[in-house]
C-alpha cells in the first residue's frame, strides 16, 4: 500500500482522482432526481435523466480517452528508450 502513489504513477492516480469525483457528482445528482420526482414536472424528469445519461456517457468516453492517450504515450516513450538501447 504504500507504492500506491509513487513519482511514476502519480498522473494515473490523479486521474482516477478526477473520474471518482466526477462519478460522485453524478450519483448525487441520481439521489437528488430520484429523491424529488414526484414535486417535479414530467418533463423536467425527462431533462434530468436525459443530462444524467449524457454525463454518463461522456464520462465512459472521456475516461476510456484519457486512459488511451496515457497508454499510448507510455508505449512510444518505452519504444524510444528501446531504440536508444539498441543503438548504444
Amino acid at each position: 500500500m504504500k507504492n500506491f502513489i509513487t513519482k511514476e504513477n502519480i498522473w494515473y492516480r490523479l486521474q482516477q482522482l478526477i473520474i471518482f469525483l466526477l462519478h460522485l457528482v453524478l450519483l448525487k445528482w441520481m439521489f437528488y432526481t430520484l429523491s424529488n420526482t414526484g414535486k417535479m414536472q414530467t418533463m423536467e424528469v425527462f431533462y434530468h435523466f436525459f443530462g444524467m445519461s449524457l454525463m454518463g456517457a461522456a464520462l465512459i468516453r472521456g475516461s476510456a480517452y484519457w486512459a488511451n492517450h496515457h497508454y499510448v504515450k507510455e508505449l512510444k516513450l518505452k519504444s524510444q528508450n528501446l531504440n536508444k538501447e539498441s543503438e548504444s
